[in-house]
């Protein structure tokens, strides 16, 4: 599905291949491919494609465009 980013937010990115967790900004209008959403109520962690996580993304700060 593609997302696209509403507001700039600093969020953390997990990437289970490596075991390594880094910060990493998404900007303002970005749209990004996302494989799956797992919903935590305020914030949800996104899914790539490529298996990369990131992390407790506040759910006001993106918008699904389509699935």
């Amino acid at each position: 599905m593609k997302i696209r980013i509403l507001k700039d937010v600093l969020i953390e990115v997990e990437k289970p291949r490596l075991e390594e967790v880094w910060d990493q900004e998404l900007r303002r209008w970005n749209e990004l491919n996302i494989e799956s959403i797992q919903s935590n109520g305020s914030t949800a962690d996104l899914i790539t494609f490529e298996g990369d996580v990131y992390l407790e993304v506040p759910s006001d700060c993106f918008e699904i465009l389509r699935s």
